[in-house]
């Protein structure tokens, strides 16, 4: 029979209608991702996918991951990109553990962050003050960064620290609790710091104001090359961040620690729901995009699929998220 007029929707029904699928429809694809995965678990095609070891170590593993995700976002709401994120987190480690090594632990972790944060910095002035085109300033910056970065370690590893070193490192980037890992308590903070930033301050509304439309930005007053050089120092402070998690995870690193992070961060970033255009998305997306790239590549390694096929994976998540995105805008 069919519905009488003026009758309730049916709750199902009504909150379809009701689903804001632009902002949690990839938070819908995570979820049914990990039911097909822990399917195939049960058919035996993948191993350990649910397993409580697994699930703590990607919850690591993204919530490391989260830290430069983040701040890639920040400079992507402002209409920029940053390339340089992977090749800084290398410098910054390197320097890191090479202060660690010569002045102790407390300096060398703030040698390392002051190290990414004064990048971040010269990014940020050379785009939002010299008014260089973000791309070609960050794509400078990966080549410099990675080139320091090798010089600094003449290609050598620097692992050399303290037993009481390693101790203290290891308490931060690997102690869990009830197998929820430490490191997702720091992101968590962290979140709520950005978001109530983006969402509830004067500089949160300059900077969806100056990434969504940058000269009416202007012309209300905003300073936009100010707004543009703090985002890309938030940027470099999150990569900071990231470089002492990821020391405090495995106490060891090199002049190629960040290999193609940007793209990852990148990868993340947009498929969360964050733009090239500016003004749309945020930290919430970025949270959602890293668990989903983080979790979707750790079932493909457990399903067996090789390396170079994982990146192409990655490749054809990043051009459809950016289709989408650009349909979304001429519509």
């Amino acid at each position: 029979m069919a519905n009488i007029a003026g009758a309730p929707a049916r709750p199902s029904a009504s909150f379809l209608a009701n689903f804001n699928y632009e902002k949690y429809g990839l938070l819908a694809v995570f979820i049914m991702m990990m039911i097909i995965f822990y399917i195939l678990q049960l058919m035996g095609y993948v191993n350990n996918f649910i397993e409580a070891h697994n699930l703590t170590n990607q919850l690591r593993n993204a919530s490391i991951l989260f830290f430069i995700v983040a701040g890639q976002s920040m400079v992507l709401l402002v209409s920029g990109i940053d390339l340089s994120q992977g090749s800084l987190l290398s410098l910054s480690s390197v320097v890191m553990a090479q202060g660690i090594l010569d002045f102790g632990l407390a300096v060398g972790v703030l040698m390392g962050i002051g190290m990414a944060t004064m990048f971040g910095f010269i990014n940020g002035y050379l785009v939002g003050r010299v008014k260089i085109q973000p791309f070609i300033v960050t794509l400078s910056m990966l080549f410099i960064c990675a080139g320091i970065a090798l010089v600094f370690t003449g290609g050598r590893t620097i692992h050399q620290f303290t037993g009481e070193q390693k101790d203290i490192l290891q308490a931060i980037g690997l102690t869990d609790f009830f197998h929820i890992p430490g490191t997702l308590f720091i992101a968590i903070f962290f979140f709520i710091i950005l978001y109530l930033l983006t969402k509830r301050t004067v500089l949160g509304r300059a900077i969806y104001l100056t990434g969504g439309n940058e000269e009416a930005a202007r012309l209300s007053g905003i300073d936009t090359g100010k707004v543009k050089l703090v985002c890309y120092l938030i940027s470099g402070i999150c990569v900071g961040i990231t470089s002492f998690l990821y020391l405090a995870r495995l106490p060891a690193t090199n002049g190629l620690a960040g290999f193609q992070l940007e793209f990852q961060s990148l990868a993340a970033t947009v498929v969360g729901g964050t733009t090239f255009h500016g003004g749309e998305g945020g930290v919430t997306q970025a949270a959602i995009g890293t668990l989903f790239l983080t979790f979707l590549l750790n079932g493909l390694i457990l399903l067996g699929v090789g390396t170079f096929a994982r990146e192409v994976v990655v490749g054809v998540l990043l051009i459809t998220a950016v289709v989408l995105s650009s349909r979304k805008r001429r519509e």
